[in-house]
């Protein structure tokens, strides 16, 4: 799972909202995401904040256990925040609600829980793929065998009318200069997503 670390929006909080009661608790989540970095590193995809927190983080190599402990006292202080009156107090809330469930989670599984793919996806997205009935899927190649119409398998037939469309590599570059473009990109990675 890889986050964009959204510490400037919590920074800014913290650094321009200074009478806000959440950005206390904001901070405190952006550091700990920052520590549970320091375990896998491709949790953190990006981070704008303020570099001492950063560097903090990476001097103290915090573990797993009191990560969990942290989370859940981040968890317990942002319960015992008063609702926000407003709509972006409320979405804010529920935000780090969700972000220190996922993380949560997060170290969960790198202690060596395993879960199933819903309740992963549930636990660190937020979101489970839908299940849908065979039916579903049948109406669609219906319909599909319809638009592609002949015999033989339906993926064949589906190439046979998507091949009328790829530029043969050796007229790429005549095809863009008739239409006015310049090929920027090797003809090779061009030619590949044409395909």
């Amino acid at each position: 799972m890889r986050i964009l670390l959204v510490a400037a929006c919590c920074a800014v909080a913290v650094t321009l909202m200074p009478a806000d009661p959440m950005a206390a608790v904001a901070e405190r989540y952006v550091k700990l995401v920052l520590e549970l970095g320091q375990h896998d590193a491709d949790y953190v995809d990006a981070y704008y904040g303020p570099p001492e927190w950063k560097q903090e983080a990476e001097s103290r190599k915090v573990g797993l256990d009191e990560i969990a402990t942290n989370a859940t006292e981040i968890s317990g202080a942002l319960a015992r925040q008063p609702p926000p009156a407003d709509e972006m107090g409320r979405l804010r809330l529920q935000y780090l609600q969700r972000q220190l469930a996922a993380l949560s989670a997060r170290v969960r599984m790198l202690k060596g829980e395993r879960l199933s793919f819903d309740d992963e996806s549930k636990a660190l997205y937020d979101a489970v793929a839908p299940t849908l009935p065979e039916s579903h899927f049948e109406e669609i190649l219906d319909r599909l065998e319809k638009r592609f119409p002949g015999s033989g398998p339906l993926v064949q037939r589906y190439d046979a009318f998507r091949a009328a469309f790829v530029i043969p590599r050796p007229k790429l570059d005549a095809v863009f200069q008739r239409a006015g473009l310049q090929v920027l990109a090797h003809p090779v990675a061009v030619d590949d997503w044409l395909q």
